[in-house]
């Protein structure tokens, strides 16, 4: 056999050029699809007040500019007003972009408010007023206005059931009794605010504070939040224990037999947003006022639901829920008002039921 046969050489002709071909394309990073931005890729995308300006505009307005208060189109941006930045001459008032919001007379910059927005997103646990105030450069009294002002934009609608598969379950808050006395009260969970929570199959949650934690208002709650036909897994309450008639399948565990997990039927889902509420009470915040429990809890379900995302789009459907709604410092110290007085009724009670003789 002869050295060679059987091989193809293949020559290139003259003047032969290699068809271009086409870079493949860049797969997104785990973290672009979670929408997950850095502090500073955030404020080299926003370098100024303007940019802030430009870009929250964009996002309430879009191309067609609307009046804040009469939303006529003939509006325009003016160049002689001060504080206000838009003129509509048809209701003859100026307005800005943080008319009609909670943002609305606040004196901080627009980028201070993104950058505390992000901040919000980006702690799973939450994050002090403290905190805040030294990064965005404010006093504390500020921030903790600047936080509940966001916290009320992250309130829960409650246009959507819950349905398939729903777990509920109920916690206390406000620390262990035996940190707080030295003889802990006989009465259980005195001085507790109890928190109800229901988490859908697919993640999604619902959680509120209650005055009370009695077998109407928890059956109400569920009447009020859960569809129709819906599969119920809860504990061995007994306020669930007629759940059935309502046109539920009500399955339960027995957490005082050990019971925690029996085929599909568990509570532990809803029980993890609980683990982050209480780390966040405990080693966040450290104390909830009864007042604002509530918007504690609306910012902890809305960064539960909405994913790890802290990015434009995240920000953006933040930024989204803030028009309509709007809280005042005045309206925070006349609910602390509320709140000394329903204080003052508990220690009324305390001292009657020490004088006739009631253990407490």
């Amino acid at each position: 056999m002869e050295r060679g046969k059987g091989l193809l050489l293949i020559l290139p002709l003259a003047g032969w050029i290699a068809p271009a071909v086409a870079a493949p394309e860049r797969m997104p990073t785990k973290k672009e699809e979670q929408d997950i931005v850095s502090t500073f890729r955030l404020m080299e995308q926003i370098p100024d007040g303007a940019a802030a300006v430009k870009f929250l505009e964009e996002l309430r307005w879009g191309k067609q500019l609307s009046c804040a208060h009469c939303g006529s189109h003939d509006a325009f941006r003016s160049d002689w007003a001060k504080r206000q930045t838009h003129w509509c001459p048809d209701c003859r008032m100026y307005f800005s972009v943080k008319t009609g919001t909670v943002m609305a007379q606040t004196q901080l910059a627009l980028r201070n408010w993104i950058m505390a927005i992000h901040l919000v997103l980006t702690t799973r646990k939450g994050i002090s007023s403290i905190q805040i105030s030294k990064q965005i450069g404010c006093t504390q009294k500020t921030a903790w206005f600047l936080m509940h002002r966001i916290r009320e934009a992250m309130q829960q609608g409650g246009d959507k059931w819950l349905s398939s598969v729903v777990e509920v379950d109920e916690t206390f808050t406000s620390g262990k009794e035996r940190n707080k006395r030295k003889t802990p009260p006989s009465v259980p969970f005195w001085g507790k605010m109890p928190v109800m929570g229901l988490r859908e199959q697919s993640g999604r949650i619902v959680a509120f504070p209650m005055p009370m934690m009695d077998n109407v208002r928890m059956r109400q709650a569920i009447l009020n939040n859960v569809a129709n036909g819906s599969s119920i897994y809860t504990d061995g309450h007994t306020a669930y224990l007629s759940l059935s008639s309502h046109g539920y399948n009500h399955e339960s565990v027995n957490h005082n037999a050990g019971e925690y997990v029996r085929d599909q039927v568990t509570t532990n889902g809803v029980e993890s947003f609980w683990a982050l509420l209480k780390r966040g009470y405990v080693g966040v915040y450290h104390y909830m006022s009864w007042d604002h429990l509530f918007r504690y809890v609306n910012e902890f379900t809305y960064r539960y639901n909405s994913g790890p995302g802290n990015g434009f789009q995240a920000i953006s459907g933040t930024f989204n829920r803030m028009e309509g709604h709007r809280l005042s410092y005045k309206q925070l110290k006349t609910i602390g008002a509320i709140r000394r007085e329903a204080e003052e009724i508990q220690r009324v009670a305390m001292r009657n039921r020490r004088r006739l003789g009631v253990a407490l």
